[in-house]
């Protein structure tokens, strides 16, 4: 007894000694939350799980490694500097299924000497890993040497919007370098809203951007390339320098299938007539072949053209390290469209600098069968020839003799310096194509058991039909007649989208006309009369407080819809008097947005605030609209007739006018006065309330969501019939 008792102390005493000696090195583990007015992030793993501001300078030392849980996000508004080492990066990484922001750049820095640096970091995981918010200032930026990896947001890698309007006024600059950086497995792009600056100096020189894949709706645009950015005539002190990079099997991937539409490399948008992106490897040898992945004046008339020869033929040493080209063994191209049905015996593989392949793994993945879901993975075993730059993988094993399509992958490759490589894939594109095949098939297999399984659960005898004509009552017991009001509050492009409830809010009144079809399936109808109004004053973003727009309008709806009812809508009894139900519609709506000037309300449509009248190609917005949307309701049964309740329904309108701001450009002040539109002083200020300068802007970002409203309250319900 003695000797296991001695065994329990020692294990506690070893147990508090490792932990203390963790502490002392700075491996514990921490949340950070609140704000600070400087802050240091030693080594060891942090928790980031709210917004967190630092007011001065934030540092992170090597061997920090930070995760960030939605919706954590780090604003920093005054210096940076995250500063890992060669052998013992930082990483900044989102938690997996519930990834959170990442760094937001915010504010004017009082210090003028303060810098963003930022090197060795390893940036994974995000939703936007950096964030250049509207009106930053620092003294300079350095982005160098960090790899960011598997971003999972959709909007931007590294987005960097404007500094303030009147910097332009100022003989000081920004250096913006982003130098040496590995971008691969990214779901989004880099943009910047101003490539050509009077006050941004911008250099993208020795970066790999690899295999990142775009998301869009099939449609190539500026928007869906992995580099993006606007290009104007005005304010062009510095012209962006933008080369020796290496852009490889970077793709535009359709929302809708997740199948690859389109290579997706280089966009630009703006009113200059060129821009200069040579010198850099565009992911082929052939002027045909880069062309398809630039989107430029050859697309868009309305874009600069994209002059990019000479270009590289092969990508230079000094970039990050990657494998630029993929071969088969008789060293011709192997398409990225490449079906494989049958095994691979080789390929050769082409790196821009010296490649680890001794930890390489070579998997070969395929389906088992011909419709099914079942995928098989499979180790591959093979040789290695190195050649220089060019190595011979020569593949040992015989895989899929059944002929179904499959991909390779070949992982865990690194260089001399332990350096990160990205993955290679053969054959993925036509596989994700089968792929999305297989999971249609899957689903309506699944439709079909579900529907024979609902018809073998009732005899023959009994159709729908005369179930329904055995146990309902007469038709006049079946209608319901409800009175509505409540609440309506504009969720479209002029409101606050990070406080629902900053917005107005504004009084709704309706009728609804309610007919039982089945036992828990019921037909809606509502007509309601409500107001919708916002201004962007009321917005936290800077883009819309600057714009500052405003609106108001009188809705008129009628909405068809149909809901399932929880509970058996027939029935009464006194222990369901709980009655959930949830329902999916259409809107028809008329609306007719307005405005104050100088104390009198004008109708916007009219004034062609977006250049409708000015613009002879252009017609004016229809003030009828269609729409879809989704209710929630929960009645609380009071007797037979009588009920009470709440609802709550979200719309999105087919409009995107019904706060009179669609995706148009700002139309000039001498197109509106030159019009022949009425009231031309009201038509100007409500095109441009703020006058700033919007030159080749639009109104609404093109790619904003559409207009969407929220309707909520409580309705009194009587059934009319016995």
């Amino acid at each position: 007894m003695n000797r296991l008792k001695n065994i329990r102390i020692l294990k506690v005493t070893m147990a508090l000694v490792i932990f203390n000696a963790l502490s002392i090195d700075g491996i514990a583990q921490d949340t950070i939350a609140g704000n600070y007015a400087d802050l240091v992030i030693k080594s060891g793993i942090h928790f980031i799980k709210e917004s967190v501001t630092v007011k001065g300078k934030l540092e992170i030392q090597p061997g920090a490694k930070i995760e960030f849980t939605d919706p954590g996000v780090l604003v920093c508004e005054g210096a940076v500097l995250i500063k890992g080492e060669k052998g013992n990066k930082i990483e900044i990484y989102g938690k997996l299924k519930n990834e959170g922001v990442g760094l937001v750049i915010r504010g004017i820095d009082s210090i003028t000497t303060s810098k963003v640096e930022i090197s060795n970091t390893i940036f994974k995981g995000l939703q936007l890993p950096l964030y250049f918010d509207f009106g930053w200032k620092r003294a300079a930026v350095n982005i160098e040497d960090n790899n960011f990896i598997n971003n999972v947001g959709k909007v931007s890698v590294i987005q960097v919007l404007n500094p303030p309007f009147n910097f332009n006024m100022d003989s000081t600059s920004i250096d913006f370098k982003i130098k040496h950086n590995l971008f691969t497995g990214n779901s989004a792009a880099i943009y910047f809203e101003d490539l050509k600056s009077d006050h941004v100096n911008t250099e993208v020189t020795k970066n790999t951007f690899y295999g990142n894949n775009v998301y869009g709706y099939k449609n190539y645009n500026i928007s869906t390339n992995v580099f993006y950015g606007r290009m104007d005539q005005l304010f062009t002190r510095f012209i962006p320098v933008i080369e020796n990079n290496s852009f490889a099997f970077n793709y535009l991937i359709d929302n809708f299938t997740d199948t690859v539409v389109h290579v997706a490399n280089f966009g630009v948008y703006g009113t200059d007539k060129q821009i200069n992106l040579r010198n850099n490897y565009l992911g082929a040898n052939n002027k045909e072949q880069i062309l398809k992945g630039i989107h430029d004046q050859v697309l868009n008339y309305n874009a600069p053209k994209v002059e990019f020869e000479p270009f590289l033929n092969v990508p230079g040493q000094d970039n990050p390290s990657h494998i630029f080209a993929i071969n088969n063994l008789d060293n011709s191209a192997i398409p990225d469209s490449l079906k494989i049905l049958e095994p691979l015996k080789g390929f050769i593989l082409k790196a821009n600098n010296n490649v680890d392949y001794s930890k390489a793994v070579l998997t070969y993945s395929y389906f088992k069968d011909d419709s099914s879901l079942k995928r098989i993975d499979t180790a591959v075993t093979y040789d290695i020839q190195p050649s220089g730059l060019e190595t011979k993988i020569t593949i040992t094993k015989t895989l899929n003799s059944a002929k179904k399509i499959g991909f390779y992958n070949f992982s865990k490759i690194s260089n001399n310096n332990a350096d990160i490589v990205p993955d290679v894939n053969i054959g993925h594109n036509a596989y994700l194509i089968d792929l999305r095949r297989r999971t249609i098939i899957a689903e309506l297999q699944k439709d079909k058991k579900t529907n024979d399984s609902i018809r073998k659960q009732s005899p023959p005898a009994d159709s729908l039909k005369n179930i329904f004509q055995k146990i309902e009552a007469p038709l006049k017991s079946k209608i319901e007649v409800s009175l509505l009001t409540g609440g309506s509050i504009f969720t479209g492009t002029i409101s606050n989208k990070g406080n629902l409830f900053s917005n107005d809010m504004n009084m709704l009144l309706g009728v609804n006309i309610n007919y039982t079809l089945y036992s828990n399936l019921s037909a809606s109808l509502n007509i309601e009369s409500f107001k919708l109004s916002n201004a962007d004053a009321m917005s936290n973003n800077n883009d819309q407080l600057a714009r500052g727009m405003s609106f108001s309008t009188s809705m008129l709806g009628i909405s068809p819809s149909i809901n399932y009812d929880f509970v058996d809508n027939r029935l009464y009894t006194k222990a369901r008097r709980i009655r959930p139900s949830i329902g999916l519609g259409l809107d028809i709506v008329s609306f007719t947005p307005t405005g104050i000037y100088n104390g009198t309300v004008y109708n916007l449509q009219p004034l062609g605030t977006g250049g409708q009248i000015a613009d002879s190609t252009k017609k004016a917005y229809s003030t009828l609209a269609f729409g879809y949307f989704l209710n929630f309701k929960v009645k609380y049964q009071i007797n037979r007739f009588n009920s009470v309740g709440l609802h709550l329904s979200y719309h999105w309108s087919m409009s995107n006018y019904l706060d009179d701001v669609g995706p148009d450009p700002y139309p000039s002040a001498a197109s509106i006065l030159n019009s022949k539109g009425p009231n031309k002083d009201a038509a100007l200020f409500f095109s441009n309330p703020t006058s700033r300068n919007v030159v080749g802007q639009y109104r609404n970002s093109p790619t904003d969501a559409q207009d969407s409203y929220l309707n909520f309250g409580i309705f009194y319900s009587r059934r009319l019939f016995k």
